[in-house]
């Protein structure tokens, strides 16, 4: 997880006034305050660097609320696809 949690740290922190350092595991995504635009630059940079597709129905629902939590989604569809 954690190159992934490093990837994500990195490319949030090109996006919004977020310090990588102030990023752990169990930060809210909420508290990143990422707009809908933010959401499709990281979906752009999961699929390059990962070639992972992101479903954000599993980000309204509620199904991913933290950093570990997208973290997981990720490698979790790096495994099964």
């Amino acid at each position: 997880m954690n190159s992934t949690l490093e990837f994500l740290k990195n490319e949030i922190a090109d996006l919004v006034d977020f310090e990588p350092e102030a990023m752990q595991e169990d930060t809210p995504l909420a508290a990143l305050e990422l707009d809908s635009l933010d959401y499709v630059s990281l979906q752009l940079a999961v699929k390059k660097k990962f070639a992972v597709q992101i479903n954000f129905d599993d980000f309204t629902s509620g199904q991913i609320t933290s950093l570990g939590q997208f973290c997981s989604y990720i490698e979790d569809r790096m495994v099964t696809a």
